[in-house]
């Protein structure tokens, strides 16, 4: 995964460090969590901050096909991440789904849902070092109903862990009660 700029991690840091404890159990297995960046709230920032190149290429493409109806704020795009904290270490895992960026890997026609293979940034801060690696990884996106953005975790999930002994973050998606293998990972903090 190339870097990307140290001024980014320099504004996304403080987001993720101010006031914030260790992350209990980070080997317990937890939902991701959803995020709309489509008209960014104070709360979105660092996402935003750290997708700002991905949601301008999303938006002039969307303008330059004549699509002018996200004039106020992003045209669509969503993200999901998961934050471990532990000591002088943060980890943010963040996927983004565009429609551009994205491919279909799974789909289920009975409740709508797709699972994508989306661009992923691992921001990691240790101490006063940090670095932005970048990669693939699976977004789960329920249909267009608008009160549809969280899927039932019974039957859909996109769920990450922490491994303390490999120092990686896994993750996995559940579709219609069956993991994606497509989407099973393991993202190591540090480059082997």
């Amino acid at each position: 995964m190339p870097r990307l700029s140290i001024a980014l991690l320099a504004v996304l840091l403080p987001s993720f460090t101010s006031a914030q404890g260790l992350t209990p159990h980070p080997e317990t297995w937890r939902p991701v969590v959803y995020r709309d960046l489509q008209i960014p709230g104070p709360e979105d920032r660092p996402f935003v901050d750290l997708w700002a190149d991905m949601i301008s290429k999303n938006n002039r493409a969307y303008q330059s096909a004549g699509d002018t109806r996200y004039a106020v704020g992003n045209a669509p795009v969503r993200e999901s991440h998961v934050v471990i904290r532990g000591g002088d270490k943060v980890a943010l895992l963040s996927v983004l789904d565009t429609a551009l960026s994205c491919t279909v890997v799974a789909a289920d026609a009975i409740s709508n849902i797709t699972v994508k293979l989306c661009p992923m940034r691992l921001a990691f801060w240790k101490g006063s070092s940090s670095i932005i690696r970048q990669g693939k990884g699976c977004y789960l996106e329920p249909g267009p109903k608008p009160a549809n953005f969280s899927p039932d975790p019974s039957f859909a999930v996109s769920y990450a862990s922490y491994d303390v002994d490999a120092k990686a973050i896994m993750l996995g998606v559940i579709l219609a009660h069956k993991a994606v293998e497509k989407c099973s990972q393991t993202v190591s903090l540090y480059k082997k």
